[in-house]
């Protein structure tokens, strides 16, 4: 009975290692597939390239990804999904420690669009020249919506608690303030682009402030939770 128990515990500790290697190999597979595309153009993804920086079988491969087209659009999909995961996080937590106007503002601008964070705006750039990239490539366009619609709808749903809590003016609509916060956190790459034309730090965060601010409501409920009644 011992060598039995024996066999079976050794048998779920193999099963867990085999499904340890699984999803590290898909990971790489995507991570070095993104690489390309991010580097190169979708056009430019090889499978026997990927195969050999990530140094696994066409076998593992396939069976994380149906074909060529299937890892593209998972690299892309887990590509965008984490660019939006930090600002999701940022502005969820502003909304939940929210305690008055000016430390909600502290806390969320961040995360809206800091175009001078270069992290920040090497993400945003990734994120740009994705939306380029696939242009021409309608199956990848109608994915990537799809993605940004569902990020968009956790993005609305946090607009929503934050009219709930008081913090924005109950008459706005969450998805137009979710779509305007978005297009702010990409557009704000244009700072990169002017260089020594563009506003200082001092001037685009009282700018930010000053926009953010207008989301607030004038009443003085904003530190009042909406009721049921």
């Amino acid at each position: 009975m011992t060598s039995r128990l024996g066999k079976n515990m050794a048998a779920k500790k193999r099963s867990v290692q085999k499904s340890t290697v699984d999803a590290d190999s898909r990971a790489r597979l995507i991570d070095a597939t993104l690489r390309v595309i991010l580097k190169l153009g979708v056009d430019a993804v090889r499978i026997d390239d990927i195969l050999a920086e990530v140094g696994v079988t066409k076998g593992s491969l396939y069976w994380h990804f149906e074909d060529r087209n299937a890892l593209i659009k998972a690299a892309l999909a887990e590509h965008i999904q984490r660019l939006n995961e930090a600002t999701i996080a940022g502005v969820s937590d502003a909304i939940t420690e929210f305690d008055d106007k000016d430390s909600y503002l502290r806390h969320v601008a961040k995360y809206i669009a800091d175009p001078f964070n270069p992290d920040q705006v090497r993400e945003r750039w990734n994120r740009l020249a994705l939306f380029v990239e696939t242009r021409n490539h309608q199956e990848l366009v109608l994915m990537i919506r799809d993605v940004q619609a569902r990020n968009l709808d956790v993005f609305v749903e946090l607009m929503s608690e934050a009219q709930k809590s008081g913090v924005l003016r109950r008459e706005l609509d969450p998805r137009a303030v979710a779509v305007a916060l978005n297009a702010m956190y990409l557009g704000s790459n244009i700072i990169d682009v002017l260089g020594e034309h563009a506003p200082t730090p001092e001037a685009w965060w009282n700018l930010i402030s000053y926009f953010i601010g207008a989301l607030f409501p004038t009443d003085g409920s904003a530190s009042s939770p909406d009721s049921d009644g």
